[in-house]
């Protein structure tokens, strides 16, 4: 515990360890605040894909590999197949049509 300031010495004293205290811990916010700015994308893909593997190939399959495990990214490609293949059919069947004429 601290011992109690008596004196306007010892209290100038604790105000300048504090002054001090306070401009180191301002430097080490400016210093984590640049690491975070220089590294900012990184970090976030590291916290969204995991680390990054040496093997480029295993990288982009771990990547597709976690977007299709999304239900919602499944059914959007679904529903998305499915209206291009309703969209393949009518223009077939719209081109088979103006053939038998």
């Amino acid at each position: 515990m601290r011992k109690p300031i008596r004196t306007i010495h010892a209290l100038n004293r604790s105000i300048r360890d504090l002054k001090e205290k306070q401009k180191d811990l301002e430097v080490k916010l400016d210093v984590n605040f640049q690491h975070l700015r220089h590294n900012y994308i990184r970090m976030s893909m590291n916290s969204v894909f995991g680390t990054v593997k040496k093997n480029s190939a295993n990288f982009w399959r771990e990547i597709v590999t976690r977007f299709m495990e999304s239900e919602k990214l499944q059914k959007g490609v679904g529903n998305f197949a499915a209206t291009v293949a309703d969209k393949i059919g009518e223009g077939i069947h719209a081109a088979g049509e103006k053939f038998n004429k």
